[in-house]
């Protein structure tokens, strides 16, 4: 069996990092001891496990996503690369994103990650002030975090770098503050992200216990509508809610998923969805790494923990989900219910754009779950 279609993207999780940021609900573990020959074995057979959804496929992006994947060896990334284009197409049209933390990279690392194959790098920066820094847990300082955006710019022709903001006790005033000081070394593209308090987390924790309280809902507007302001004003384009971007510099890779296209994962708690036999699949490897690479270096199997055909209903949460979340938005078409989108329409939750495509306004952003749950069970 083929896949149907003849473009695939990959993700790549490298779970390990060399602190665990008290904000952070992603697959990510601290580790001392890493045996990089077993973790680059288990990956090259991962692929192998997929060969017969790679094979042929032109490839559209890959993302080392983590975790913190500069923490990988890069004769581990170029081994991967030249396994994945044994069988399928990489191009110089390929975008390939490494997710990089400032205190794991130097000059030297990101040229040998660029020779490896890396052309975009998506940095960790989450804010230029010490005491926000210090309150994410992050360990490199505001210095460390210029150098890499200044080492990315002079080695990679396309880089990114990530701010959180709308903490607590930040003022409106700070977070434009912040966000006009780091637009200098804004070229290409910026992802600016609002604080949320997850599950299993430690700010979970803190947050129950009223260790701080976080930012009122009239604040978070405020500040999302200021960073809008401030980005557009550069010549960025909001493509999607937490994402901007000069206009030919849109990561590609969050485009698979938004358009819903198809890709694969391999690693720890990687996610795939694509098209198989004219059915959606969606796959979950095994979240424990220990448990992942047991499965494909001593059993000999596929890390899989979870596979299933989508159904009409789970297909259409993804629409809805995706599609509100873009600049460019959904087709009516794809609206089952339209009463309720009359009614989110007029209490200023959604808006109708050119050719019958519909996006969610400012304030539709914000209350998106909602907005969604609405249109699905005609509820309004």
């Amino acid at each position: 069996m083929t896949n149907s279609l003849g473009e695939l993207s990959i993700y790549i999780h490298w779970p390990f990092c060399k602190t665990k940021c008290p904000y952070c609900d992603f697959n990510s573990h601290e580790s001392s001891k890493i045996d990089y020959d077993q973790w680059s074995h288990a990956y090259i057979k991962e692929i192998d496990f997929n060969k017969d959804l790679i094979k042929g496929k032109k490839i559209n992006s890959i993302f080392f996503g983590g975790g913190t994947p500069s923490l990988m060896n890069p004769k581990i990334v170029k081994a991967i690369l030249e396994k994945i284009n044994y069988s399928a197409i990489i191009s110089d049209n390929t975008e390939i994103t490494l997710e990089a933390n400032p205190n794991s990279i130097d000059r030297d690392r990101f040229l040998d990650f660029k020779s490896a194959g890396i052309n975009r790098i998506s940095i960790g920066i989450q804010s230029l002030r010490t005491k926000n820094l210090k309150f994410l847990g992050r360990s490199h300082s505001n210095k460390d975090g210029l150098k890499a955006i200044e080492l990315a710019k002079d080695i990679f022709n396309n880089y990114s770098f990530d701010l959180i903001y709308c903490l607590p006790n930040q003022s409106i005033k700070e977070w434009k503050n912040e966000l006009n000081a780091a637009i200098k070394y804004v070229d290409y593209h910026i992802s600016c992200y609002q604080l949320t308090i997850e599950k299993g987390t430690q700010f979970y924790n803190d947050f129950k216990s009223n260790t701080f309280t976080m930012a009122t809902e009239n604040t978070s507007a405020q500040m999302y509508e200021s960073t809008y302001n401030i980005l557009k004003s550069k010549g960025m384009i909001q493509y999607e809610i937490s994402n901007f971007s000069k206009p030919e510099y849109k990561c590609k890779h969050n485009m698979v998923y938004l358009l819903l296209k198809d890709y694969i994962g391999l690693g720890p708690g990687a996610h795939g969805r694509y098209k198989l036999n004219d059915q959606i699949h969606s796959t979950i490897n095994y979240y424990n790494p220990t448990k992942w690479i047991e499965y494909l270096v001593i059993k000999n199997q596929k890390p899989i923990q979870s596979k299933k055909k989508l159904s009409d209903n789970e297909q259409l949460i993804d629409t809805l989900n995706m599609g509100l979340r873009l600049n460019r938005g959904l087709h009516i078409s794809k609206i089952p219910n339209k009463n309720s989108l009359k009614q989110l329409v007029k209490h200023g939750l959604i808006k109708e754009i050119n050719n019958n495509f519909i996006t969610c306004t400012l304030k539709g952003r914000l209350l998106l779950n909602s907005v969604i749950e609405i249109l699905l069970n005609d509820t309004y």
